[in-house]
């Protein structure tokens, strides 16, 4: 039978599995390869060398966010606000915990002055303030903040069509530029990786993929293909290029060509998880990692400072970079573990009780999604019925009479023309039914 079921919801806990994963990559990285590039056993050094990958969940970031960035532009474009509420949204969810990172870096003197003005410009992805001391994870947040300050002008002005080329073309010039920079002009690798012009098919790919699944072709079973296609490319550029220094960052290729089995292989894990139902997604199973996409954010800010302050701690400070980890792998993992357990309970502390305040102030100052506002932060639905919600399920209402729905859920969301009711805790029997007088009755 064909899947005729979109890929779009307004709840995606695949993204939340990815983010996790995302997220998780670069930890383990920072944890171990980042620290110690090599050990002298065998089996060491190769688990040493295999968290090398790690790095690329930047990308798989740089990747979600064209994805959902892109989706919420076209969807917002032709209405009111358009540019202040995207704004007002990114500010919210992306300042308070980034100026409180700030603030504690500055306490615990990890950066300079010169760190500092990158950090609050959004310039520590460039080579100003060469010999500051900066902070490694704020070059992603820069070329993010980057990406945010030019792309909603460019979907605003672009026909789909137009924009689909440009990002098209982004996918297949961007790595001859790259090439071209680095070895016709000598610029550093880490610029060049790190400059946005130079990385945007990271984003563009994101691009992409949101447009075919607001268009006709973004069905179930083509998803499904692409992806297939596309892991399969970039599964051979990656296994092709291994012997050939795609990895080693000493040649044109690795400089041209590095990111892009990953950025193939992240757009076909990107598809492929959207063409699965959400309830896959939504149990226990990828509870662990939806958990972790929900304070990602707030864990990629602070876990370099966590590794520093440990090895501060046990009496080795500045060795966060090619440490003295040498020979002492059980130390090096022990070390990983505090490291990303202190982390993730700074960073669930803040999405919990400083960030989520935020985010429920920007969708009163800045509502996203269809229909009109009704003045308290919320959309006005149709008139034809309501739609009922469900994390992992949805189920269009009928305006007379009732609808039983029975799922293993833990929250739901009842909009409708005349009230709004949410967070309603239930995980079983759900009556919800609007009478003929036009009211909403629930019970369970």
């Amino acid at each position: 039978m064909r899947d005729e079921r979109s890929l779009l919801a307004k709840w995606m806990p695949q993204l939340d599995v990815l983010r996790g994963l995302a997220i998780a990559m670069v930890v383990v990285y920072h944890g171990i390869f980042y620290s110690q590039t090599h050990q002298p056993g065998r089996v060491a050094n190769e688990i040493t060398r295999a968290t090398q990958v790690g790095a690329m969940g930047v990308n798989l970031f740089f990747v979600l966010s064209g994805f959902l960035i892109t989706g919420i532009l076209l969807d917002a474009k032709g209405r009111p606000g358009y540019f202040s509420n995207f704004y007002v949204r990114r500010a919210l969810r992306i300042l308070p915990a980034y100026w409180l990172t700030i603030v504690a870096l500055v306490l615990l003197h990890v950066v300079s002055r010169g760190g500092v003005a990158v950090a609050l410009t959004f310039l520590a992805n460039t080579n100003l303030f060469a010999g500051a001391q900066k902070y490694l994870p704020f070059w992603s947040l820069s070329v993010e903040e980057q990406f945010y300050l030019a792309w909603p002008l460019v979907v605003l002005l672009s026909s789909r069509r137009a924009l689909g080329w440009l990002a098209g073309a982004l996918c297949v010039l961007e790595p001859v530029l790259r090439g071209v920079i680095r070895y016709g002009f000598g610029v550093h690798p880490v610029l060049v990786h790190g400059a946005t012009f130079l990385i945007g098919d990271n984003f563009a790919w994101g691009v992409l993929v949101a447009m075919l699944v607001r268009s006709r072709y973004g069905t179930v079973r083509n998803a499904r293909v692409l992806a297939a296609a596309l892991a399969v490319i970039g599964g051979l550029i990656l296994v092709g290029g291994r012997h050939d220094g795609l990895l080693q960052g000493s040649n044109v290729a690795e400089a041209a060509l590095g990111a892009e089995p990953f950025e193939l292989i992240f757009t076909a894990m990107l598809l492929g998880l959207l063409s699965l139902h959400r309830s896959v997604f939504a149990g226990p199973v990828f509870r662990p990692m939806r958990w972790l996409g929900d304070i990602s954010y707030g864990l990629y800010l602070v876990h370099t400072i966590v590794f520093a302050e440990y090895d501060r701690w046990r009496g080795h400070p500045g060795t966060y970079h090619g440490g003295t980890y040498f020979g002492d792998f059980g130390g090096l993992l022990m070390r990983l573990a505090v490291c990303v357990a202190v982390s993730c309970a700074i960073a669930w502390v803040s999405r919990r009780w400083y960030e989520e305040p935020f985010l429920r102030v920007k969708g009163k100052l800045a509502p996203r999604g269809g229909g009109r506002d009704d003045g308290r932060g919320r959309r006005r639905r149709g008139r034809r019925g309501f739609a009922c919600g469900l994390r992992g399920f949805s189920r269009e209402v009928p305006r007379r009479g009732s609808c039983r729905l029975r799922y293993g859920i833990t929250k739901m969301c009842l909009r409708g023309t005349n009230g709004e009711v949410t967070d309603l805790i239930a995980s079983r029997r759900i009556e919800a039914t609007y009478g003929t007088s036009g009211t909403l009755s629930i019970s369970v």
